[in-house]
C-alpha cells in the first residue's frame, strides 16, 4: 500500500487505497479542515492539494451533535439538524409516496439524496424537507441505476472484474492479484 505523502502525484494517489482514518490523517497534517467529512469529500480535497500545493479553505458541514433537539419533520421545516433514520427516511418516502404512490428505492438514492443535501448547505442555501423530498421523487424516478458510489472504489473494481467476461471463473483472491 502506497504511503501518503505531501509531495507524491496524483496519479500515485489516484492508484492507491487509503484507509478514512489514514485519509483522515493525512488531511489534519495538511492543514486541510477535516470535522464531518467523508471520504470522498477527503479524497477530492487532498487531490487539489496535491496538484495546486494550496490547502483548500473549505470549511465542512457540521452535522448535528448527539443529544441536540433533531428537526420537526415538517414538509416547511427548513434542514438545520438532519437526522439519517428510519424515521426521516420513513417521512421522506411518504412525501415522495404523497405524489407517486408505486415509486420503490433505488440502490444509493439515501447516498445521493444526501450528497445533494450537504451540497446544498455548503453552498448556503436554505432547503425544507419538501425540497428533500422533491430531490428524492428525481433519484427514485431516474430510469436507469443510479451513478455508483465513488467512494466504493475497492468494491466498483471487484464488482466489475467478476463482470468481465475475460474473469470467468477467477476467484476473489485472483481479483486481489489483479
Amino acid at each position: 500500500m502506497a504511503k501518503l505523502r505531501p509531495s507524491m502525484s496524483v496519479e500515485e494517489f489516484d492508484d492507491g487505497y487509503f484507509y478514512a482514518a489514514d485519509l483522515k490523517a493525512f488531511a489534519h497534517r495538511l492543514g486541510i479542515a477535516v470535522g464531518g467529512r467523508r471520504k470522498l469529500e477527503l479524497e477530492t480535497l487532498i487531490r487539489d492539494f496535491l496538484r495546486t500545493g494550496t490547502v483548500p479553505t473549505g470549511r465542512p458541514v457540521l452535522g448535528r451533535r448527539s443529544g441536540e433537539d433533531r428537526d420537526r419533520l415538517a414538509a416547511e421545516t427548513i434542514v438545520r439538524a438532519y437526522v439519517d433514520d428510519k424515521r426521516t427516511k420513513a417521512f421522506l418516502r411518504g412525501l415522495v409516496h404523497a405524489r407517486a404512490l408505486s415509486l420503490k428505492d433505488k440502490s444509493g438514492q439515501w447516498y445521493w439524496l444526501n450528497d445533494w443535501r450537504r451540497t446544498q448547505l455548503q453552498a448556503g442555501k436554505r432547503i425544507t424537507y419538501a425540497d428533500l423530498g422533491n430531490r428524492l421523487l428525481e433519484l427514485m424516478r431516474t430510469e436507469k441505476r443510479l451513478p455508483r458510489i465513488p467512494a466504493a472504489r475497492f468494491n466498483n473494481f471487484i464488482t466489475d472484474f467478476r463482470a468481465d467476461p475475460a474473469n470467468e471463473g477467477k476467484s476473489r483472491a485472483d481479483a486481489l492479484a489483479a
